[in-house]
């Protein structure tokens, strides 16, 4: 053996595993604890950058969430003191640095690069508040006649409700840009139309329990400043088109896809239709109550919104489509790049599908994470790859910071990176030994054992991902969430989207009819399915709302386990255990009621009592106890409160009585040493302080600071307020002026 030889020899290995083992990184396994600390600072070498996205989540975060509008000028001094101070680190001129002052100049780098970026993510939760800003909308309860141009149709299970572009409200001079009116009856007021409404109008209602969904936060955002409701049908008006140009194209869009819904739902009538049309055009308002709770009850419910699964499918189907044919077509596939072609082909597709979806902000950030996968590829660069993801995460969170705080931003990164780090664990396993090459039979049994594996594994991990989510957002977990996804998921990336696909190439001929009808009867599967699992009685377990503190530590487990590498990876389980521990011991309520008291909880010890006095429909006693950990089964099983009457009601909890009052002459039934009383009339100034109460809401508190939560401690009850008087930002302004208006 020659020099030569003998030089490559010895740096190859003769061994051409352990040069295989080499070529891919490190030759132990990525979660060995046997690394020294050393090995493991150069495994996070590259990781450090990953950070830079959840820093930009957390700036915006604190800012949205935040009590008060902290100075203007904070965000930005923080940004430039940062990135000026990690400048003088990589200036600092060092004659011969050992280890450790690399390591520790580095260190401190990091963390100015991450203060940066805190910063920067507060910068632009700052500049979308500023940009989005209108007047407040100053209700009263005399109706009002509105003008404007219908955007969409919300359809909620009470009915319509159109989205007005607004032209004009009569007696308001700087009206807000949309509104929203319930109507009994949509008629032929589809989107792109022009409608004359004549209603009541209030400011976007906040959250009605301590913790609850704040609608006021997501209306500011989407600039919709009143909703209400007409009297009577709107009826259609003759003005004519606004005149923004970009206003115009809006309402041609909306047009464009109430008219593509209406055409898929005739083609293909039924139940299988209206979800084609939800997931072709955006438009939801046919799918039936019924539908939406069995989905939502399985674990399907993501199938109703264009969201990332449905980019991905119909940007995977067309990348792997193009890539397949050009791959045929020898004078194509020997000059041109067609990885790089089938790549912008995909591009072109899911922006079309963008656009005729509505170009809202789920759609969009799934574009964002379609196209910077796609770039990567153009950049030949790996399009599944951490880096892509937290590039995706930082151009979201620039242009439309207040979705961090949306559950959709939440749960669809977090499934995306559980399986980017799953795929990136795997891909640095060791190699198995090569076994003998099949017969066709045990080949195929083989491949169909590995993919349903690999749909197994993909749908354990992206639930356990999203769970944390889901409890803390809905308080409800999925029990048949696995099996339904593992059903549904080949029908949809099988069936749906080929034919999906399939319909918008022979459309313009004509010709879409029977890809539209294969589609529907495909969907009319999943919505069976869904009926299977999600009509159960136990589908839906309801557990109470974690605290926030709890939830904040869960998130850093799960980023810590999937932004670093090695052993490193395992520094999560501590927060995790702290993020249980704090959940575990959490005080739960005794008591909880909305803003209206239209569903008003109190425990007994383990039995829950319920007073519901819904007029309209029974959302607010669902919501309020999904919090509190019923779900909708308990919920329907619920015994009414006993000795009550229309005007007073009296609990016992452990702890003291609670009341309920609705009458001043009842008033003094309640004067009970160390008990709360909820009235809803006016009472004597020094009514609480003589029946040495140890909690008085009175009518103007309620309707001041809405619902509440009361719960015992070591020092009594603590009552928490859905809206604290110690918040103030623009869209608790706004409720707040439109109440006290």
């Amino acid at each position: 053996m020659g020099e030569g030889a003998k030089r490559v020899t010895t740096l190859i290995g003769e061994n051409s595993a352990d040069w295989s083992k080499r070529a891919r990184g490190s030759t132990r396994p990525a979660l060995s604890p046997s690394r020294a600390p050393s090995d493991l600072w150069t495994l996070q070498r590259d990781r450090w950058i990953l950070w830079l996205a959840p820093a930009l989540v957390a700036g915006s975060a604190g800012w949205l969430l935040a009590p008060t509008d902290p100075p203007a000028w904070s965000a930005s001094v923080v940004f430039v003191l940062s990135v000026a101070a990690g400048w003088g680190l990589a200036a600092i001129p060092d004659a011969a640095p050992t280890g450790w002052q690399i390591r520790s100049r580095q260190l401190l780098a990091a963390l100015c690069a991450v203060a940066a970026a805190v910063a920067l993510g507060a910068i632009a939760a700052q500049v979308r508040i500023q940009g989005v800003a209108q007047s407040a909308f100053a209700a009263s309860e005399e109706p009002r006649a509105v003008e404007g141009w219908v955007v969409a149709n919300d359809r909620n299970d009470n009915g319509p409700r159109l989205r007005l572009l607004v032209r004009s409200i009569d007696g308001v001079n700087d009206p807000p840009r949309y509104v929203r009116m319930s109507v009994s009856e949509a008629g032929l007021l589809t989107p792109g139309r022009a409608a004359r409404c004549f209603g009541v109008l209030r400011a976007p209602a906040g959250p009605m329990a301590p913790g609850a969904y704040d609608f006021a936060r997501r209306a500011y955002f989407e600039r919709l400043g009143a909703t209400g409701f007409s009297f009577g049908r709107c009826r259609p008006a003759d003005f004519s088109p606004p005149a923004v140009w970009f206003d115009r194209q809006r309402l041609r869009l909306a047009a464009l896809r109430s008219d593509l819904s209406a055409e898929i739902q005739d083609i293909a009538p039924g139940r299988g239709g209206s979800i084609a049309a939800a997931l072709i055009s955006g438009d939801r308002s046919a799918v039936d109550r019924d539908t939406n709770e069995v989905l939502f009850n399985a674990g399907l419910g993501h199938l109703l919104s264009v969201s990332g699964v449905h980019m991905s499918i119909v940007g995977g189907l067309v990348f792997a489509a193009l890539l397949w044919t050009f791959s045929l077509i020898s004078p194509i596939a020997l000059r041109f790049p067609v990885k790089k072609i089938a790549a912008v082909g995909a591009l072109v597709a899911v922006g079309a599908y963008l656009i005729i979806s509505g170009i809202n902000v789920p759609a969009l950030r799934s574009f964002i994470m379609a196209a910077v996968a796609f770039g990567a590829i153009l950049l030949d660069r790996p399009a599944i790859s951490m880096r892509g993801l937290a590039l995706a995460a930082a151009i979201v969170v620039l242009l439309f910071p207040e979705s961090v705080l949306d559950v959709s931003f939440q749960m669809s990164f977090a499934a995306t990176m559980a399986l980017v780090a799953l795929f990136e664990m795997l891909s640095r396993a060791p190699n198995a030994p090569a076994l003998p090459t099949p017969g066709p039979i045990i080949g195929v049994m083989q491949w169909g054992v590995r993919a349903v594996g690999a749909i197994l594994l993909i749908s354990v991990v992206a639930g356990l991902a999203t769970d944390p989510f889901a409890m803390y957002h809905f308080q409800r977990f999925t029990i048949y969430s696995l099996p339904a996804n593992l059903l549904a998921e080949p029908i949809l990336s099988f069936l749906v989207a080929p034919a999906a696909v399939a319909a918008a190439v022979l459309a313009p001929f004509n010709l879409a009819d029977a890809p539209l009808q294969v589609m529907a009867s495909a969907l009319d599967l999943i919505a069976a399915i869904g009926e299977s699992f999600g009509a159960r009685p136990e589908a839906v377990q309801a557990v109470p709302k974690p605290p926030d503190i709890a939830f904040v530590a869960c998130v850093m487990a799960l980023l810590t386990a999937c932004l670093w590498r090695g052993a490193l990876r395992w520094s999560g389980a501590p927060l995790l255990g702290i993020s249980i521990a704090l959940y575990v011991s959490a005080p739960q309520p005794v008591a909880a009621f909305d803003g209206d008291l239209h569903a008003i909880y109190v425990r007994d010890g383990g039995r829950w009592t319920l007073l519901s006095n819904s007029r309209r429909s029974n959302y607010a006693r669902d919501r309020l106890g999904s919090m509190l950990g019923l779900s909708p089964f308990e919920i329907e099983r619920l015994a009414p409160a006993e000795s009550c009457t229309e005007t007073f009601c009296r609990w016992q909890t452990p702890y003291r009585a609670i009341f309920l009052v609705r009458d001043s002459a009842a008033l003094e039934r309640s004067c009970v040493a160390r008990a709360i009383v909820v009235a809803q009339t006016e009472a004597p100034s020094d009514f609480s302080s003589r029946c040495r109460l140890a909690g008085f809401i009175s009518a103007a508190s309620i309707a001041h600071l809405g619902g509440a939560t009361i719960s015992e401690g070591p020092l009594g009850p603590r009552i928490v307020r859905a809206r604290s008087t110690e918040i103030h930002r623009p869209w608790t302004l706004q409720t707040t002026a439109a109440e006290e208006d």
